[in-house]
């Protein structure tokens, strides 16, 4: 298949972590990640807690760090879920004062879309923080 349409680099003047950059221009409404198959999706907290406490310690908070809640109409109810990635799309950006996020994802689903063009470089931000840090 066709590489994704970004790369990951550190951000020196922001906050030093890497995060996701266009290594092109992507248009609004283009599907930039699809975490369909990458994603893991626990089936409640209890599920989630087992797997991070059966890591070593280095391991278990960087998988705190690359998990987040994400909410979905299931019928007339509201569910959250807790996904956790497991490949380079962990550095989707959380958006951080200031920012605004330029790709959502479409719920139930994993995939992520443009939500206004992307130029190429420009850091690539979904909104999205981590369980550990809280979720906007």
């Amino acid at each position: 298949g066709e590489p994704p349409p970004y790369y990951l680099k550190r951000e020196e003047a922001i906050n030093k972590e890497p995060s996701l950059f266009a290594s092109r221009n992507i248009t609004k409404g283009e599907l930039v990640h699809d975490g369909t198959y990458s994603n893991v999706m626990f089936p409640d907290a209890s599920s989630w807690r087992r797997f991070i406490f059966a890591l070593p310690r280095n391991r278990a908070c960087d998988m705190m760090e690359w998990s987040w809640t994400q909410s979905f109409m299931d019928g007339h109810v509201i569910k959250d879920e807790i996904f956790a990635a497991i490949n380079i799309s962990v550095f989707l950006g959380g958006t951080r004062i200031g920012r605004v996020k330029n790709v959502d994802c479409e719920p139930p689903s994993s995939r992520y879309y443009a939500t206004r063009d992307i130029r190429k470089d420009e850091a690539i931000l979904s909104g999205i923080l981590s369980v550990a840090y809280g979720v906007i």
